[in-house]
């Protein structure tokens, strides 16, 4: 960390900081770890968050997927109400609610010259350990629409971290995000989760995708593996999909995690990194607090629920059904040319999709 003339401080970092394989070890972090970990607690201890963290309950949904439930009140009732989101092209509103009006006692560090335009900052309604906030040209209030610059970042951190447990996550508008000012959120759950592991189907040379038979919700998804680790053309790739969406004003929600290169691995290794994207239904207005909404956390399987006698109720069906709802159709109607714009040169370019 360093101050010098600089407004925040800042965490300076290379790629010889980043750590592509990690172990499932709780006792080993980095130093961005460390720091990630001191300043949220601070934050909480000082009451800089709305509420200390307390998720009143936890399980594991019966069946094949792994689905994990988490009741959490002080969110449902205590976050700040998210914003009401009419299309994917509404500009960013400087007198609603931005990440320019935060108190400066939530800004952990800058991740870029120390202006405060590239922060880590706490999420003050947070829903997991080390719940904050990435807020990549945030002084330029733009948008919640991803850049390349902002994935680029984003996956930087990821690497920075030992921890298989650090995720990072972007809902588009119109794919409930709260905020419309370019944001990510990066959090711990530690909790092994199908997705870091389940077979992909191979599309092209570098898209894959979840098979419907395999798990409810079809996405796309990126492996570092495949990129020989270099994280720019990974980032470079992952943005081509991305603004492919964003320009056809298609919802999707992203969400990147460590994982296996093979299921078959070392239980306790992880030496990839997937990004998976979701395409979907749009939704306008503002969220729903009952129950779940499905975001991109609960595409994963990680699922944020607001209400007692819905947690006690949930069973995989009817997860299986709110998810399969949200997505429908949408991921076959872009498939094609999604190919086509991360694989160009692949001859056989066409793949007839089921639904």
């Amino acid at each position: 960390m360093t101050s010098s003339s600089s407004l925040y401080p800042v965490f300076n970092y290379t790629e010889q900081n980043f750590h592509p394989i990690v172990r499932k070890d709780d006792d080993q972090t980095s130093k961005f770890d460390e720091l990630i970990v001191k300043k949220w607690t601070e934050a909480e201890e000082n009451n800089v968050l709305r509420y200390k963290l307390n998720i009143n309950n936890c399980k594991r949904v019966d069946g094949n997927y792994g689905f994990l439930a988490q009741l959490n009140f002080d969110r449902a009732k205590n976050r700040r109400q998210p914003e009401h989101i009419q299309s994917m092209k509404m500009p960013f509103n400087p007198d609603r609610f931005n990440f320019t009006k935060i108190n400066n006692r939530e800004i952990f560090f800058d991740v870029g010259v120390g202006d405060g335009n590239n922060v880590v900052a706490a999420n003050v309604s947070p829903m997991e350990f080390g719940h904050c906030v990435v807020l990549p040209h945030r002084l330029e209030c733009l948008p919640q629409v991803a850049t390349e610059s902002s994935l680029l970042k984003i996956t930087e951190l990821l690497l920075l971290s030992k921890s298989p447990h650090l995720r990072a996550v972007f809902n588009s508008l119109c794919a409930h995000a709260s905020v419309n000012h370019l944001h990510w959120h990066l959090y711990y759950l530690k909790h092994e989760m199908l997705l870091e592991h389940i077979d992909l189907r191979q599309l092209s040379d570098k898209l894959y995708m979840i098979e419907k038979k395999d798990y409810p919700a079809t996405a796309f998804c990126l492996k570092l593996s495949t990129f020989n680790n270099n994280v720019r053309y990974f980032a470079n790739v992952g943005f081509k999909i991305l603004n492919y969406l964003q320009s056809h004003e298609i919802a999707h929600n992203v969400y990147i995690t460590r994982a296996k290169q093979s299921p078959l691995n070392d239980d306790d290794l992880y030496d990839d990194l997937r990004i998976y994207i979701w395409p979907r239904n749009y939704n306008t207005g503002v969220k729903d607090t009952s129950g779940f909404i499905p975001g991109s956390s609960e595409f994963f399987g990680h699922l944020n629920v607001r209400s007692e006698e819905f947690y006690n109720d949930l069973t995989q069906t009817k997860i299986e059904e709110i998810l399969k709802d949200a997505v429908s159709n949408t991921f076959n109607k872009v498939v094609n040319n999604i190919m086509k714009l991360t694989n160009e040169n692949t001859e056989n370019s066409h793949v007839t999709m089921t639904t």
